[in-house]
């Protein structure tokens, strides 16, 4: 959806103090007063943007701008701060978003619009450097698209390493002085501007998906001005981007293998097999028999892949999931409705899709390209639903031309108090593991929502025992119990037949 440009200004100095750990040479960004106006997208959410160094190292060189979105506590007698979110990405705008049903919402607002959070916290959005409103990353086109497949074949894989190299080759050439500045780090260091332009000692937090990374490599670095966090579909603590990105094909392999086994206790119902083995088998012959004739959104055998792989990570549609595959096995086709349009053809990309590529090369990426034939070959066989086989091939940032300007951050929690991270058991997004591993590394609370797939719980799913857990939290600092559990969305009541 189009919206009108907002007419943001930057102004004058006001005097929030800088803190002790912030150089002189960045006084000047931590003490701009920003001239706030209703947002264009939402006339009751204030909007602003303020400059930062586009190089923390060099704060007297070029800036770029961050713009930034607040809605007063409604409540300020009882008013505890202010709550920063992000909704992931890399490359969500953390201003106006899409949800579930495709329309344009105001973010942070519509996420907790149904949560006391707004009475007792000025909400605050911001897009992230790169994105959106903020100081806009560019990157050229590639004219040659990303081969769409669930296991790939040695042509797809060569097609991948030349798409690969073109996108890569499209950001460094467009925007190269950009680029090296587009990471987690730097973003966090914006965080912290805004932290002092709002007068805030401290931040409160909510991060999705890679907003949880955001949050915790924030209170790595800037630990005396975190407060509460929670990191809801949680990106591994150790991170690394290619492996992040394949434990999602492998997630999707272990939901589907849960969905065979339900499903076989149902044979009387679906006739696909009468063990997980057998329905595995009826699925994978399916597969094979489709057509893989190139199309414009990927073969049916591809299209089928996919969505087995996503269907399975939601327990509702396990029903819905049975009775698809039987029917594609007794037509022989897959006219299910395929996903949106990936961008073809030539010219500039800004938004979601540069910053989600940039930002992944912040980690180290294998350069030897039998890495990933022999990882691609392996996933084709054995991981292709989902996402699949793809995870593995090869990606931009296989051929950056410098490594990132800094080290990946090394996750600590120390001089913060305990936060929170929720996760999934089913998540093919973000898989499980991950979760675990940040909640350890952290020293965090897990709160685990058993048997489901969604991506994204907190104040999104309607579940009780979660949002009531992480509201507590966040409004009086009540942690919930270890290791805390809460039910998940429920697999259909369809009668075991057997």
């Amino acid at each position: 959806m189009a919206l009108a440009a907002l007419l943001l200004t930057t102004a004058a100095v006001t005097a929030v103090p800088v803190a002790a750990s912030q150089s002189v040479g960045l006084r000047e960004f931590y003490e701009q007063r920003p001239e706030w106006s209703p947002c264009d997208f939402d006339a009751e959410v204030s909007c602003a943007s303020i400059e930062v160094p586009l190089d923390y190292r060099d704060p007297g060189g070029e800036r770029i701008s961050i713009a930034v979105s607040r809605q007063a506590a409604a409540q300020p007698a009882t008013r505890r701060g202010v709550l920063f979110s992000n909704p992931g990405g890399p490359g969500g705008s953390g201003l106006v978003t899409v949800d579930a049903s495709g329309d344009t919402v105001s973010w942070p607002k519509d996420r907790f619009a149904d949560t006391p959070l707004s009475r007792h916290y000025d909400l605050i959005g911001f897009d992230p450097r790169g994105v959106g409103r903020s100081t806009s990353l560019s990157c050229e086109q590639p004219t040659t698209a990303k081969p769409l497949t669930s296991r790939p074949t040695e042509a797809d894989f060569d097609t991948a390493i030349e798409w690969a190299n073109q996108a890569q080759a499209g950001c460094e050439q467009v925007s190269g002085d950009l680029l090296p500045h587009i990471n987690t780090r730097d973003t966090a260091r914006d965080m912290d501007v805004l932290r002092g332009v709002l007068g805030a000692k401290k931040i409160n937090y909510v991060g999705y998906s890679y907003g949880t990374y955001l949050g915790a490599v924030y209170g790595t670095l800037f630990p005396e001005h975190l407060d509460r966090s929670v990191l809801d579909s949680a990106v591994p603590g150790n991170m690394d981007w290619r492996r992040t990105q394949m434990n999602s094909a492998v997630a999707a392999k272990r939901n589907v293998e849960q969905w065979a086994e339900w499903t076989a206790h149902r044979d009387g119902r679906y006739h696909l097999g009468a063990s997980r083995a057998e329905v595995l088998a009826t699925v994978a012959a399916v597969s094979a028999k489709l057509p893989e004739t190139t199309e414009q959104f990927g073969s049916q055998r591809t299209r089928f892949d996919k969505e087995v792989g996503f269907a399975a990570a939601l327990r509702p549609d396990w029903d819905r999931l049975a009775e698809l595959v039987r029917e594609t096995r007794a037509t022989g086709t897959f006219p299910a409705p395929v996903p949106p349009a990936a961008p073809s053809g030539t010219g500039l990309l800004t938004g979601y899709i540069p910053v989600n590529q940039t930002v992944h090369c912040e980690t180290e990426w294998p350069t030897d390209l039998d890495t990933y034939r022999r990882d691609t070959a392996l996933f084709s066989e054995k991981y292709p639903y989902g996402a699949g086989a793809v995870t593995a091939m090869p990606d931009p940032c296989t051929f950056r031309a410098e490594p990132p300007k800094e080290r990946a951050t090394t996750l600590r929690r120390a001089g913060y108090p305990t936060g929170l991270v929720v996760q999934a058991e089913g998540d093919i997004q973000t898989a499980y593991s991950g979760g675990v591993e940040m909640a350890r590394r952290l020293h965090n609370r897990l709160i685990t929502v058993v048997d489901d797939g969604n991506h994204g719980q907190y104040a999104r799913r309607g579940n009780a025992c979660l949002d009531d857990a992480v509201t507590r939290y966040l409004l009086d600092g009540t942690l919930p119990a270890a290791d805390l559990t809460c039910p998940g969305q429920p697999r259909p009541a369809i009668p075991v037949t057997r």
